[in-house]
């Protein structure tokens, strides 16, 4: 029979409150009979349930973690979240919190559908991972939890946030396809409104206008209708004037432009160079490998985490927009 408060509270010969006070170290309870408690309570082998303790200090010790399903799959399958998770279940982990993972269709967000736990505060801190447009963050953020965005950015929005360095990276992957002789250069991205999407693109378009390169729009292709197939990278290979170079805002986005260009007779990097974006683990062992641009995936959630654990417990409320940088990692995929 597992052993209650109510026990501990009668061996000492307290009420159950003293009891719970001298437990959980409360100031308008004596040292002495903080101690007398306290070795009660280890010789009964008492343990606190976590719902009483959350109660008590009204917490819960639960961290929710908001994504949203826009593909078939879900998004945390995407090796670029997967490891962000990571880092986020080891600094949990580290501090003995729980992870609650809310799933959202896109029909939800789009309709403001506030997540229950969000509503009923089953969380103490939430952190929103992946693309999610401003009316939606603002509408959790205003359900009073400490909010931390991963990957995503608004101006004034007033939540802390952990992004990597999109226009730093990409500028500097498309400077190295430039200056290894490439003159015509694509650019395909994923969903027109993902934000890290469309900082790359200002890092494709800044490094161009540095080296006076024109830019073919009809070569800055969005997946705007989500298609899964190779459909919609073709597009570039349908004009008359070939690209020969292609600087994708992913390493997903690589690897379908790559068999595109193989299933097209074309050569990489010998006809056309491709380019990625976030060293996902496989872009190292594909054939052939790809270059692309690094950035400490894991480091994020770890960080992101931490910064909302800190902001629940007061230790660091000031809102930051934490940026990690980036890293050129050249390998088959681009021309040397």
């Amino acid at each position: 029979m597992k052993i209650t408060i109510y026990e501990v509270a009668k061996r000492a010969g307290v009420s159950i409150s003293t009891a719970s006070k001298a437990l959980n170290d409360k100031k308008d309870v004596g040292e002495s009979t903080k101690q007398r408690v306290r070795e009660i309570a280890k010789e009964l082998s008492y343990e606190p349930s976590h719902f009483a303790r959350a109660l008590a200090r009204r917490k819960t010790d639960n961290i929710g973690v908001i994504t949203v399903r826009y593909y078939k799959e879900p998004m945390i399958t995407n090796p670029f979240y997967a490891k962000i998770m990571e880092g986020i279940e080891e600094e949990l982990i580290n501090n003995n919190l729980n992870l609650l993972n809310n799933i959202l269709r896109k029909e939800q967000m789009d309709s403001l559908d506030i997540p229950k736990m969000v509503k009923e505060k089953n969380v103490d801190g939430i952190i929103l991972l992946g693309h999610m447009p401003e009316p939606f963050v603002r509408m959790v953020s205003d359900k009073g939890l400490p909010v931390v965005m991963i990957d995503n950015y608004f101006d004034n929005a007033n939540i802390s946030t952990v992004i990597a360095d999109n226009i730093g990276g990409a500028f500097y992957a498309v400077e190295y396809i430039i200056r290894t002789g490439h003159k015509k250069i694509a650019y395909l991205a994923g969903l027109p409104e993902r934000y890290s999407f469309k900082q790359r693109e200002q890092g494709f378009r800044q490094a161009m206008k540095k080296y006076n390169l024109p830019i073919d729009e009809r070569f800055v292709i969005f997946n705007e209708k989500d298609d899964q197939t190779l459909d919609w990278t073709k597009k570039i290979l349908s004009y008359e004037t070939k690209p020969d170079a292609i600087f994708c805002c992913n390493d997903i986005t690589a690897l379908l432009a790559i068999n595109m260009l193989k299933d097209s007779g074309l050569r990489v990097p010998d006809d056309v160079s491709v380019m990625g974006f976030d060293n996902i683990d496989i872009a190292e062992h594909f054939i052939p490998s790809i270059s692309t641009v690094d950035l400490k995936k894991q480091d994020m959630g770890i960080i992101a985490a931490r910064k909302l654990i800190n902001t629940i417990n007061q230790k660091d409320t000031a809102i930051e927009n934490i940026v990690f940088p980036t890293t050129l990692i050249i390998r088959d995929s681009t021309k040397k």
